[in-house]
């Protein structure tokens, strides 16, 4: 079901993609409604910044289960839970010929957030009232904490080219190239209930790590609907398909007198095809100064705001945790018996909104 939804949601997304266009910047299409000297070109330069105020999401971020301390009680698992943060775009080019541009830009939204239980399956020392934080056995484990993050760096450069239709609309079209580099890391830490041979409580953690390099064609675009008093609705989309690979790992953290050992495993490199979708819909204000339609300069100025929403999908690959990695020996030593190797891949997405400010000039 899961898998036949995303391809609805893939193929819903490109019909969407063919009527507004590939999402580019909005900018890059707007100072050409502005020339009254009879010609549609509009030459010159831009640049620009958003700042971004996002959610991450992820659909693989469960980190611990918990087992009711009564037998009619219910099992229940928790997740880490992101919250909104910041990040910024920020782009620029230049504008040439009949309506012509050649655009970069570079989203930066790098986030950590972190759940915690102290206590989750009480003290009772039976086989009821257990909890069994992610790659680890059940047991009568506390403090669990669990901590992700997510670092997104995206690099595009485009060529695009602008169609001003009979007022009020222009649309603009674009493609050319996307980088993109994703780290994610899922950790997980847990003190053992109850004491060693010394007394003391012992923490075990895992931490699974993921790194995603791609690059690929680009294509995007920008439908704009003008507005009386130089203000503007704006629908933006775009797509890619990153061509890269991705390295994960488990690795397990050791107390230095523990008397268990977490191994750790490195998984073979994967080389994966990941699309990425994004869109962005808001309104624009544009001051204009200097003598539009004459021989002189024409500057422009733009806020605008909106909200947006990017999906890199199954960029995500994490060990699925099915079955414990803890090996219950007597001396902190390495073993062949490794934590379980089957992985789960998930999507990463992230949406929320943007405020920016923008200023185009025809001056060289």
């Amino acid at each position: 079901m899961e898998h036949m939804d995303m391809k609805a949601f893939f193929k819903k997304t490109a019909i969407s993609m063919i009527v507004f266009g590939m999402a580019g910047s909005t900018f890059a299409a707007m100072p050409s409604t502005v020339n009254t000297s009879g010609s549609s070109a509009m030459k010159g330069w831009f640049i620009g910044g958003d700042a971004l105020w996002l959610q991450p999401r992820n659909d693989d971020l469960d980190f611990v289960t918990v087992f009711p301390n009564t037998s009619t009680g219910a099992v229940s698992t928790k997740a880490i839970s992101p919250d909104y943060d910041w990040g910024f775009r920020l782009f620029g080019g230049i504008k040439f010929g009949d309506n012509n541009d050649v655009t970069a830009g570079w989203t930066r939204f790098h986030t950590d957030d972190s759940s915690s239980i102290s206590d989750p399956a009480g003290s009772i020392p039976s086989i009821l009232g257990f909890s069994q934080p992610r790659w680890f056995p059940s047991d009568q484990w506390k403090n669990i904490h669990a901590d992700v993050n997510f670092d997104l760096d995206d690099v595009w450069l485009v060529m695009g080219h602008t169609i001003n239709f009979n007022n009020p609309w222009s649309v603009r079209f674009a493609g050319g190239l996307e980088y993109a580099k994703l780290d994610s890391d899922l950790e997980t830490n847990a003190t053992l209930g109850y004491t060693n041979s010394a007394g003391l409580y012992q923490d075990y953690g895992y931490e699974n790590t993921l790194d995603f390099k791609g690059i690929g064609p680009r294509v995007e675009g920008n439908a704009t609907y003008h507005l009386p008093y130089n203000f503007a609705l704006f629908m933006d989309a775009n797509a890619a398909l990153l061509i890269g690979k991705r390295d994960i790992a488990l690795n397990g953290e050791n107390p230095t007198d523990g008397v268990y050992f977490l191994n750790s495993i490195d998984y073979s490199t994967r080389h994966i095809v990941v699309p990425h979708l994004g869109m962005r819909i808001g309104a624009n204000w544009s001051y204009y100064f200097g003598q539009a339609g004459g021989e002189g300069t024409c500057n422009v100025v733009t806020v605008e705001a909106g909200w947006q929403a990017d999906t890199y999908i199954n960029a995500i690959e994490r060990n699925d945790g099915s079955n414990s990695g803890i090996l219950r020996i007597s001396t902190l030593q390495p073993s062949s018996d490794y934590p379980t190797s089957t992985t789960k891949d998930t999507s990463y997405s992230n949406q929320g909104f943007f405020l920016g400010v923008n200023f185009s000039s025809n001056w060289f």
